[in-house]
């Protein structure tokens, strides 16, 4: 997984830095429509949406102005950012299930949530820490976090003793344990 990729987009000659941090992907999240509208309208060249991802992150005038100038230049990396808001790497193979829980189903606001919990949580980051890092980086330090206490007090999942010994000795064990002896035949 990519951890706080750069992504940058030209304005008006000026290159501005986009960081997909956990407080943009909620904002972003809580427009009407969510990412799913937002990813839409970003793919039809919206203005108005190009302008709600860039103005966080710019400190100048006439933003709308530029942006209309730029616009057709923008979807890839506005799309870019949008993955990174998520916490999605669309590089990472199909099957990767990094920070995927067992069949339990969530909203992508729920989703929001529980990376805030993890890094004021199971991280013990400040609330500021937090929402200024990118999904990615909370994800990825909630493995570690995981990986560490598993290291200090092992795991749940006892591995079983191996018994190399053959079959018979195997059955002799297990008869011997409950009382049986073998009895030759007399015939």
């Amino acid at each position: 997984m990519k951890l706080a990729e750069t992504i940058l987009v030209e304005i008006a000659g000026e290159e501005i830095e986009l960081r997909p941090s956990l407080r943009h992907a909620m904002r972003l999240e809580r427009r009407e429509g969510s990412f799913r509208q937002l990813f839409r309208e970003i793919n039809e060249g919206s203005l108005t949406a190009a302008v709600d991802i860039i103005e966080p992150h710019f400190f100048g005038q006439y933003l709308k102005n530029r942006v209309l100038d730029a616009l057709p230049t923008l979807t890839p990396a506005l799309t870019a950012y949008l993955l990174a808001c998520a916490g999605i790497d669309p590089e990472a193979p199909a099957n990767d299930t990094a920070g995927a829980k067992s069949g339990k189903t969530q909203t992508f606001s729920e989703y929001l949530q529980q990376l805030y919990r993890y890094g004021t949580g199971w991280l013990d980051w400040t609330p500021e820490t937090t929402l200024d890092a990118t999904p990615a980086e909370i994800l990825e330090a909630y493995k570690g976090k995981l990986e560490m206490l598993k290291a200090i007090y092992g795991t749940s999942e006892k591995a079983k003793p191996v018994d190399d010994r053959p079959l018979d000795d195997k059955f002799r064990s297990l008869f011997a344990g409950i009382g049986t002896q073998k009895v030759e035949s007399a015939a």
